[in-house]
């Protein structure tokens, strides 16, 4: 016996929900990480603190074995780390396709970009700062709509997601450049590790307001896509009847005239 063919409601459902566990599941691991991350940061500058007032850094536990331990295996957990974020940059990309999907097929002029568009709006520099702050407002209207509520007058998920990232980017490109050299030095050393400490903060403020924006709109889309398939269960009805072999009269069969 053959499968049935999905019908799309169905598969927007499936998708939606497997992005978003995906999503879930990885940026549990990526804030976890990044919480480490943050603390080992701070105590990082704290040594530098103190190598830059007494010239020590004794009593620190800098010398400790197993913080020469964590240090080891620190370019393995970032490593780690990268291809997580990546997982979760891509699942929730996957999401946000699925989503400007799914208003559209309601609605078309719900959203005001096409799914590949609102995607690769995310990469381009400068027009991202606005194509994903609307990409992200148009599916939270969307969803206020589908619940027939009203939406927020500002979008402070959409713009707080935006803020967040640029924020991140930031950082992470001054630490990034930061000379190899300038860890030599206590001070700078310092404040290098403090800027790192809170860029993994503002990640994981990303993360807990894309988490909190996914929730908002989830009920918006859930109904949706019951609309969605009501919608579909007349057409596929009406394309089985059509495909249902015709009945056949006595005509067709020659044998039965005498």
């Amino acid at each position: 016996m053959t499968q049935g063919r999905i019908i799309p409601a169905k598969s927007l459902a499936g998708g939606l929900a497997r992005a978003r566990r995906a999503w879930n599941v990885t940026a549990c691991a990526v804030g976890a990480m990044l919480t480490l991350t943050a603390g080992f940061y701070l105590y990082l500058a704290f040594v530098s603190y103190v190598v830059e007032k007494t010239g020590s850094a004794f009593r620190t536990g800098a010398e400790n074995p197993l913080f020469q331990m964590v240090l080891d295996v620190s370019g393995i957990f970032d490593l780690c780390l990268a291809v997580l974020q990546f997982l979760t940059i891509l699942f929730f990309l996957r999401w946000i396709w699925l989503s400007v999907t799914l208003a559209r097929a309601i609605r078309r002029d719900s959203v005001r970009y096409t799914p590949w568009v609102a995607v690769l709006g995310f990469f381009v520099p400068i027009a991202n700062l606005w194509m994903t702050t609307s990409t992200l407002r148009d599916i939270e209207k969307f969803s206020a709509g589908q619940e027939e509520r009203v939406p927020p007058a500002f979008p402070w998920y959409p713009a707080g997601m935006v803020l967040c990232g640029v924020l991140v980017l930031g950082l992470w490109r001054i630490v990034s450049a930061a000379p190899l050299d300038g860890f030599a030095d206590p001070a700078a050393s310092q404040r290098l590790m403090q800027v790192a400490a809170f860029g993994a903060v503002a990640h994981l403020v990303l993360l807990m307001l894309t988490h909190g924006f996914m929730r908002l709109v989830s009920p918006g889309q859930e109904l949706a896509l019951r609309e969605l398939a009501e919608a579909e269960g007349p057409v596929s009805k009406a394309s089985a009847e059509e495909g249902a072999e015709a009945p056949r009269s006595g005509d067709d069969f020659p044998q039965a005239k005498a």
